[in-house]
């Protein structure tokens, strides 16, 4: 019985130290999270993301009313639904009803019978006010993913307004749709069943419209997320952003509504108080539209973008506070290792990576231990070394010569090797790292 006790406790021992040792490294961890945290919030004040937030929450507050009126116009003069519904549909919406009478809008549409010169140059001039704020949208996108965006102005123009139309007819059909659906279910026949009574009393009568912004903001993230990246981002990682933000504003506006009461001021600031919640509701929701959307950027180019850190990591002679916590935060490179885990290469002390003549165009990047390059014409009692979060070779890898110098490992080590098609993809889109090669590579011209 001891003997087979032994024996089994062996066996679970070395099935376990088997099972780490071909355990395959995850591609995220905590580390790489944290990464892109940090390259989230790096980018997004490189970018000058605030400004551009600002810049669609005007451009959203000067054109959200024309669209509003456009939606309404489609609605009474082309699809004839009822005034009264609308009426109650746009009293759900306090914060319009205080800027412009929505019976007015109704009464003078209908009044209208045939479609004349002056309607159809005032819905060119409501489209020309609404183009605004998607210009603002389109603008802040493309500065988010600027390396890899190239469209014309008439491009963007046209997309504009194609935008534009398909909103007003999608918002139309979605309001026409639920007018519908109510008055057949407020119909004498559907009151027979009761079991169906939750149709009108519990998502028609209004609870709809409570949540109905927060599906529409879901929506408008994914398609803007989606098309005006032009990097064309999978659906899901869309999705993921979109849900992030959404559930992020609804977490604002109940924070931000709970502590900050405008009833309580009515009677000093009146229409101010609404006025100033509206404000910040659009300004900080534009905020997290675009801290996504830089964070979508990050997750798509995650591999690159990480690679040009590693890359510009200060030396570990460079002293400095900032440049330490660069150094440590950035010099394990998890998602690397386990992107590219066939490409990782551990070497003995003494143990060449290569040799002086190779042909040998990769770059790489030293994950633990420490390399010495012996330069056969040189005579040098001390040769150069480089050292864990560090990158050699890539004299050879831009200029597609053959090794100058042998490589050894002084400890043991392990590597990162870097495709010189992924090495000169870093080098063409970080002006950073290009400055630092061009300062290696100038001595040879």
């Amino acid at each position: 019985m001891p003997i087979f006790y032994l024996c089994s406790s062996a066996s679970i021992r070395v099935n376990f130290f088997t099972r780490m040792k071909n355990k395959k490294p995850r591609k995220l961890t905590f580390v790489t999270f944290s990464q892109s945290i940090f390259l989230t919030t790096k980018y997004f004040l490189q970018n000058r993301l605030l400004s551009f937030a600002g810049s669609c929450a005007f451009s959203f507050l000067f054109s959200i009313i024309p669209l509003f009126m456009m939606v309404v116009m489609v609605l009474v003069r082309f699809l004839h639904a009822s005034p009264k519904t609308i009426s109650a549909i746009v009293s759900a919406m306090p914060e319009l009803e205080r800027y412009f009478n929505s019976d007015s809008v109704i009464q003078s549409l209908q009044s209208i019978k045939t479609v004349s010169s002056f309607e159809i140059v005032a819905v060119i001039f409501i489209l020309w006010m609404a183009r605004r704020f998607f210009a603002s949208i389109f603008d802040s996108m493309q500065n988010i993913f600027h390396a890899q965006v190239n469209r014309k102005a008439l491009f963007n123009q046209i997309l504009t307004f194609v935008t534009e139309l398909v909103i007003v007819l999608v918002a139309s059909a979605i309001v026409f749709a639920y007018i519908s659906l109510q008055t057949i279910a407020s119909m004498n026949f559907f009151k027979q069943f009761p079991q169906l009574s939750f149709i009108y009393e519990g998502v028609l009568a209004g609870e709809l419209i409570k949540i109905l912004p927060n599906i529409l903001i879901f929506v408008a993230t994914i398609v803007l997320y989606r098309f005006s990246s032009a990097t064309k981002p999978s659906f899901w990682l869309c999705m993921m952003n979109s849900i992030l933000c959404t559930v992020s504003f609804w977490a604002f506006r109940l924070i931000i509504h709970f502590f900050l009461n405008v009833s309580r001021y009515n009677l000093v600031y009146g229409v101010l108080g609404h006025v100033i919640i509206l404000f910040m509701d659009i300004f900080f929701f534009f905020v997290l539209f675009l801290v996504f959307a830089q964070f979508l950027y990050v997750v798509q180019f995650f591999d690159e973008l990480l690679l040009g850190e590693l890359y510009l990591l200060p030396k570990i002679e460079q002293g400095g506070l900032g440049a330490s916590f660069k150094r440590a935060f950035f010099i394990r490179p998890d998602f690397l290792i386990a992107k590219n885990s066939s490409n990782v290469f551990a070497y003995k002390p003494g143990e060449s990576i290569f040799k002086s003549g190779d042909d040998d165009s990769s770059a790489y990047y030293i994950i633990k231990g420490s390399v010495k390059f012996i330069d056969p014409l040189e005579q040098e009692e001390k040769p150069h070394l480089a050292h864990r979060g560090e990158f050699f070779g890539e004299t050879s890898c831009i200029l597609e010569k053959k090794r100058r110098t042998t490589a050894v490992a002084l400890v043991s080590t392990r590597i990162i090797k870097i495709e010189s098609e992924s090495f000169r993809f870093l080098v063409h889109q970080n002006p950073e790292a290009a400055k630092k090669l061009l300062k290696q590579i100038s001595p040879f011209f």
